[in-house]
């Protein structure tokens, strides 16, 4: 587990990274979508304007009013394209963070992979230790077992011990052959 600290340090920090890009992307989004609101207003107000003034300009008006109207008009059609200026700003600013979240989502799944990877390396080591030293244990008993006060499984006993009991274990082998060898 200790060798796996460097890794869990690792995952924390992209966990806060894509955190913070994720917190950015949203800010991005938030304000593309208040930009493209707001050009839709300034559009929306220009249509209602253009209707109320037709209907009086068909009555008929000075040119004074006129020219007050088109200036209006005009300083209102420089607001709506600054306006879409800005939505397009604001859609690239949230698309940029959006690649830079799914960069930082990527990163972080790939060290979980690693993580999970070492982790799976680390028990598979440890498996295979306990299988060397149940192993080593079980040659360590059968040689003991030949040799005078050796402590180990006595076969010829265990063979006896089956016959006597009428169990079949299954092996082949006569134990008290192997005992006495």
């Amino acid at each position: 587990m200790q060798a796996l600290k460097p890794l869990m340090t690792l995952h924390e920090c992209a966990e806060r990274e894509r955190d913070e890009a994720r917190s950015r992307f949203e800010r991005a989004k938030a304000a593309a979508d208040a930009a493209q609101g707001q050009l839709e207003a300034l559009i929306g107000w220009r249509a209602d304007y253009q209707a109320r003034w037709k209907a009086q300009f068909a009555g008929g008006s000075s040119v004074e009013i006129i020219r007050c109207y088109q200036d209006f008009m005009q300083r209102l059609g420089q607001a709506i394209a600054e306006q879409e200026l800005t939505v397009e700003r604001t859609r690239n600013s949230a698309e940029s963070a959006r690649h830079l979240l799914v960069a930082r989502e990527q990163r972080m799944a790939a060290v979980a992979q690693l993580i999970e990877r070492r982790q799976h390396e680390a028990a598979t080591m440890l498996g295979r230790r306990e299988q060397k030293a149940t192993d080593e244990m079980a040659a360590r008993t059968v040689q003991g077992a030949g040799s005078p006060g050796g402590r180990g499984i006595n076969l010829a006993a265990l063979g006896a011990l089956a016959a006597g009991s009428g169990m079949d274990l299954g092996l082949s082998t006569d134990f008290a052959a192997i005992g006495s060898a």
